[in-house]
Formats: C-alpha cells, structure tokens, sequence
C-alpha cells in the first residue's frame, strides 16, 4: 500500500495522466475521428459533422485508464528496471483494457464491428506502450 502512496508513484502517474489525456484526445479529436465517425456514429451525439465528446466523463475515463497502466508498468519496473519490461508490460495491459471494453461492446452493441474493435484495440496496445516509454522515463526521473 505505501507504493501507491509514495511521492515517486504519485508524481509519475500524475504526470502520466496528463501525458495519456493529451494522446489520447489527440487520437479522438484529429488523427482518427474521421474513422471514428464513419463506425461509431451511429451511437454517438454528432454535431455538424463530428462527434461530440463529453469532456468529463472522457477525461475521467483516460485517467482511470492512465492510472491502471501507471501502477501496472511501475509495478512491473519493481521487478526487473528495464525499458523493454515497461514497453512489454504497456503493451499488454493496453491491450487487456482496450480489448475488454471492444470484445464487450461486439457481444452486446448492435453493429460495433470487428474493424472498430481492431483499430480501438491497436489504438489501446499503442498507448500501452507510449505509457511503457513515458512511465519508465518518469519514474526514473521521479526515484
């Protein structure tokens, strides 16, 4: 318990979750919100052309999200302090918390394609491993 209180593990995953909001928006608002619209728009509030985000509950979801793989990579770092551990164990977890959320909606959502699921999960295992790079960096910084 005292690792998630200690002000190395607060500053990285402070630092992490701003880091992770920006990518993330980024992805959202510009590099794929044109998919995004084309595949998911018939679920979500679209404005002029684009979907329209709700900005608190999005940010409180990537801060869980950032959350999670901090402690998970920080953790990991604990047994063996390596880039390639935080990149291996991002990596994964990405792809746990993406696959989840996507495999979930295919079961129940009507029309959330594979394509959809494919792309988010990829989007998912990359921000694993830009978290792996930054979070290793940051702890190292922060110990």
């Amino acid at each position: 318990m005292n690792f998630f209180l200690s002000p190395p593990f607060l500053k990285t995953a402070a630092v992490s979750v701003i880091i992770f909001i920006f990518l993330d928006m980024l992805w959202l608002a510009i590099i794929a919100s044109p998919f995004y619209l084309k595949h998911f728009g018939y679920l979500a509030r679209v404005e002029n052309d684009k979907i329209v985000f709700n900005l608190y509950a999005g940010i409180f979801a990537q801060a869980i999200i950032s959350l999670g793989l901090s402690a998970v990579i920080t953790l990991a770092l604990n047994t063996q302090n390596s880039l390639l551990t935080a990149i291996i164990t991002g990596a994964f977890a990405g792809f746990v918390i993406y696959g989840t959320y996507d495999f979930t909606n295919m079961s129940f959502v009507k029309g959330y394609s594979l394509l959809m699921s494919l792309v988010d999960v990829a989007w998912g295992t990359t921000q694993g491993i830009f978290a792996g790079i930054y979070v290793y960096f940051l702890s190292r910084f922060f110990s």
